[in-house]
């Protein structure tokens, strides 16, 4: 009797070190794609920022454009 007492416990201790390790794996598979996550809404929010500093650059170049054909009928 005993015996099976301590073989039990045995198994049971094993099943909880696998769930144990299954949802260890889980969550660090939850961090690996999270940090993943991160890196392209990084690459995203730079491309917006390029594109959003570009755009400011073709106003202004096409503001100073028509200021200059302002002055040039002026004059």
């Amino acid at each position: 009797m005993e015996h099976s007492k301590e073989v039990s416990q045995y198994v049971n201790n094993e099943r909880k070190d696998k769930k144990a390790n299954t949802k260890k794996n889980e969550r660090m598979s939850r961090r690996l794609a999270v940090e993943d996550d991160m890196g392209d809404i990084n690459e995203m929010a730079d491309a917006f920022i390029k594109n959003f500093r570009n755009q400011l650059k073709i106003q202004r170049e096409e503001s100073f454009k028509r200021f200059q054909e302002m002055i040039n009928r002026g004059l």
